[in-house]
């Protein structure tokens, strides 16, 4: 079973793959992204990409809940 997490606004994080997910982009691109990287993609055009849990806002290894931790931090 893989582990995942609830925000309690009615987003999670789920490992599906290895600490990645599938992603699908508007020009029909296909590739991996990290689950730590979700954070810092252009979601809509005032999604902050620098938010508190991205590397340049400040999130640090801990402050990942201890099931993501390992995972590559961007």
């Amino acid at each position: 079973m893989a582990e995942g997490g609830g925000t309690g606004d009615g987003s999670f994080c789920f490992n599906g793959h290895d600490g990645c997910v599938n992603a699908v982009f508007l020009d029909w691109s296909v590739r991996k992204v990290g689950l730590k990287e979700l954070w810092t993609l252009k979601w809509f055009k005032d999604f902050d990409t620098r938010g508190p849990w991205t590397k340049a806002g400040g999130a640090r290894p801990t402050s990942w809940p201890p099931w993501m931790r390992g995972f590559k931090d961007y």
